[in-house]
């Protein structure tokens, strides 16, 4: 019996159709029923135009929009033959205003959905966390508007640099709002010191801490979720950034990638009109996003949880909330290597003189976005947009599920529905 759900609690709207066999989830398939058309709505603009639609995609990382759509033409830049170099104050500040969407992002996911939904789904008393979120993401977005101007539509980042030019008084207010941050995490969310949990090699040492990361612990242990929701236990990141760089893992092993191999295919739909499309590298599908980036960099405490557990729901849940004091860190290291003497942005040539195609690719809170323009004499040809939701959470056939399908398979409804929502999706970026 095939049974659809249509799912809040995420950014925008999807739908599942179940198809349950003795009350488990035997094949589920995914549909995005809401069409967008940025992609449309782009082809014959200026290319500079693109820098104040694309934010608008999503409500949740516009920032990174406009980080992959300023590479894509600093890209065409490139291969017309004018390539852009840009100072390390440009370079940094722009990082560090994607970090603070990205905390922002996972702060609000764990406290507006995961929790809830695991307390639920526990059937015990519902911690009432929902403040928490909205607290921590609104610190964070106080500390890159100091720089971007406003958030979640900015437009600062311009080729060749950022618009802004950040005096001593806003790198300390920054940094003032980064170690409020901090402290919030240390005293809400983790209950010890930043350098405590960062330092942290197992699982087991959740447990000897009384937290909203060690309930959260404890609770999906006792929901067996180290047992369940297990994809292809393959991961991709794409972004190159200094908190991670572009890797092929299979398992543990790491390959290199090339971004030419990187297609979409239609997604496979039969209950109702799906406006996604699937992401695939060499004709596979990926898991992406904090678990992979983490893998990627070896952190000794994700290689322990994966080692016992591989890309389990747990795996994916833990690897997100632990990803929320790297950032932190990384954040305080980007602010404090800024020389405010550096010049914000390079000149460049008008657009109008630039005929070439470019990609512009970051790691946005849930994984890899991808922007690809073709450019003549400044106007837009061609638009695309891949999403990390792509490559997450499509809909393949049974025979080739994507990683959230498979990860449902075999699962209660319930259980399926918070093994989906772990993967933290955003269907108002992937309908395009």
């Amino acid at each position: 019996m095939i049974t659809k759900e249509i799912i809040d609690r995420i950014e925008g709207e999807a739908s599942i159709h179940f198809d349950m066999k003795d009350e488990k989830v035997d094949f589920a398939t995914v549909s995005f029923p809401h069409f967008r058309g940025m992609e449309k709505m782009l082809q014959g603009k200026n290319a500079l135009d693109a820098l104040v639609i694309t934010p608008r995609v999503c409500g949740i990382c516009g920032h990174a929009h406009l980080m992959a759509t300023v590479r894509a033409i600093e890209d065409a830049y490139k291969n017309a033959g004018k390539e852009i170099i840009l100072s390390q104050k440009a370079q940094n500040l722009r990082e560090f205003t994607l970090v603070m969407e990205m905390i922002q992002n996972h702060f609000k996911w764990l406290y507006l959905t995961i929790i809830p939904e695991l307390t639920q789904l526990a059937s015990s008393t519902r911690l009432q966390t929902p403040l928490k979120g909205a607290f921590a993401s609104q610190i964070a977005t106080k500390a890159l508007a100091l720089f971007a101007g406003q958030w979640p539509h900015s437009s600062y980042m311009i080729p060749g640099g950022i618009t802004s030019d950040p005096t001593h008084m806003e790198l300390i207010k920054a940094k003032s709002f980064v170690e409020e941050l901090v402290v919030f995490f240390e005293k809400e969310t983790a209950r010890t010191g930043l350098d405590e949990i960062l330092d942290y090699e197992s699982c087991k040492d959740f447990k000897n801490i009384d937290s909203d990361i060690s309930a959260l612990e404890q609770n999906l242990m006792n929901l067996e979720m180290h047992k369940k929701g297990f994809a292809y236990d393959r991961f991709i990141n794409i972004g190159k950034h200094r908190f991670t760089s572009p890797w092929k893992l299979l398992g543990t092993k790491p390959y290199s990638i090339d971004i030419k191999y990187i297609d979409t295919e239609n997604s496979y739909s039969p209950e109702e009109k799906s406006y996604a499309k699937n992401a695939l590298y060499k004709d596979k599908y990926y898991e992406t996003g904090p678990l992979s980036r983490l893998m990627a960099q070896k952190i000794p405490l994700i290689k322990n949880i994966h080692r016992r557990f591989k890309d389990s729901t747990y795996s994916r849940v833990m690897a997100r909330v632990f990803e929320i004091p790297l950032l932190l860190q990384h954040s305080l290291k980007l602010l404090s290597e800024i020389q405010i003497d550096e010049i914000s942005c390079a000149e460049v040539e008008d657009i109008s003189k630039i005929t070439a195609s470019g990609i512009g690719v970051v790691e946005a809170p849930r994984g890899p976005l991808i922007h690809k323009v073709e450019i003549e004499k400044g106007i837009i040809k061609k638009y695309k947009i891949i999403t990390p939701t792509q490559w997450n959470i499509g809909s393949g056939s049974k025979e080739k599920p994507m990683p959230a399908q498979k990860a449902m398979q075999g699962l209660s409804k319930e259980e399926a529905l918070f093994v989906f929502r772990g993967f933290d999706v955003c269907s108002v970026c992937t309908t395009h």
